[in-house]
């Protein structure tokens, strides 16, 4: 699917892909574009089709390019699969008369944010290519920002879980998040690169002067880092608390367990002594002897259970 924008007036709007051929600046979305589609692009922009196949991919590493005839950003993006974060790359191609070409594979929640800014709001995202590359960043750093949000809801909440009620859940879900806050940070540290290589005019596409609103990307970028490190250390703590209180149950299941068998453990001893039935057993013919015994099992778990209580053991 293919979406055109420009700004024929004062007011940005959809246009058509003809649109290309104007001297301003026009963006062109491509989402799961066709061939058919790709080839009526490279026609208009003098990009080769090959090019713009090569890096149609669910995910490649965030790099940028300069060529001849056209500067590449690849910028990752954070994106929803089912109900597990993920990270889909966008390949950003600015043209020689002034076009920008962004192609993707998957539904991007900030570029969708983006459009219907543009539409409503601001005309003024479609000043320039510069311009119209750096909005669509930050909108793309905003969203790492909401999703590292909810990873820090999702492990408060599974830190409370754990406290009260250890579960194997619980750790299943401190793994998904933990595995997906391992992907951003692979992404975002080679985005950190593509932002430093912008920032040192390696792409003569961008107009220089307009450069400077990359720098508060990047740093962007770098509480991101920071904050991922944070969330790993926290959901290692969870982990420990988990198997801490795990460890702690096991421990008051074997305390209980010892408790019980204290208390038949004299009791035992005196029944395996009297069954031995040998000869010379003087109480074996005492009248007394059976109601004797059975009063000693009964002192005997009755001393138990006090030294218990005492030493607070139940």
């Amino acid at each position: 699917m293919i979406t055109v924008y420009h700004r024929p007036n004062n007011h940005v709007v959809e246009g058509k892909i003809e649109n290309l051929k104007s001297r301003k600046t026009v963006w062109v979305d491509c989402y799961n574009p066709s061939r058919a589609e790709l080839d009526e692009i490279s026609k208009l922009v003098g990009i080769p089709k090959s090019e713009f196949r090569e890096h149609l991919l669910g995910y490649e590493r965030p790099t940028t390019l300069e060529t001849e005839d056209y500067s590449l950003i690849v910028f990752g993006a954070p994106i929803m699969k089912g109900h597990i974060s993920r990270v889909s790359s966008v390949a950003f191609f600015m043209c020689k008369n002034q076009n920008v070409v962004t192609l993707r594979t998957a539904e991007i929640s900030a570029l969708s944010r983006f459009k219907q800014e543009m539409l409503d709001k601001n005309p003024r995202y479609l000043d320039s290519p510069t311009k119209v590359l750096q909005l669509m960043l930050e909108h793309i750093i905003d969203s790492y920002f909401e999703h590292m949000e909810i990873f820090q809801e999702h492990a408060d909440r599974i830190e409370t879980i754990v406290f009260k009620d250890p579960r194997k859940e619980s750790v299943e879900e401190t793994f998904k998040i933990r595995k997906s806050v391992l992907l951003f940070q692979k992404a975002l540290i080679a985005n950190r690169e593509a932002i430093f290589s912008i920032e040192k005019k390696n792409l003569s596409r961008l107009a220089k002067k307009d450069l400077f609103g990359f720098r508060d990307i990047r740093e962007d970028v770098m509480q991101l880092i920071d904050s991922g490190d944070t969330m790993r250390s926290l959901l290692a703590g969870v982990l420990d608390i988990y198997t801490s209180a795990v460890s702690n149950q096991m421990n008051e299941v074997m305390k209980k367990l010892t408790v019980v068998a204290s208390y038949v453990l004299i009791p035992t001893l005196i029944a395996s002594i009297y069954g031995m039935n040998f000869k010379n057993m003087p109480e074996l013919s005492w009248k007394l002897g059976y109601p004797f015994s059975l009063l000693v099992m009964a002192v005997s778990i009755i001393s138990v259970w006090l030294y218990f209580r005492k030493s607070k053991m139940i």
